[in-house]
């Protein structure tokens, strides 16, 4: 089963695919063993510190927002 955490480490992996780096580097780059990345891989759960981590390290934040405001929000441009 797909979820909204394997679609954020697929993008992250992808993102870093497409800038040339595969999981080593991306771990080097990051403060992620190369371990760490590959278990979250596969993992159904993850902590949010590691989640911050892997997005920073490729130059993406996650954000925390209220369902009601995602459609303003992004109107204004101030996620997308």
């Amino acid at each position: 089963m797909r979820t909204e955490l394997h679609e954020l480490v697929d993008e992250a992996l992808q993102l870093a695919k497409a800038q040339g780096m595969n999981q080593k580097e991306l771990a080097d780059k990051s403060t992620l063993g190369e371990v760490a990345i590959s278990r979250l891989k596969k993992a159904n759960d993850a902590k949010f510190s590691t989640l911050l981590e892997l997005g920073k390290s490729m130059g993406k934040k996650l954000i925390w927002v209220d369902d009601s405001d995602l459609a303003t929000l992004v109107q204004k441009g101030e996620l997308f």
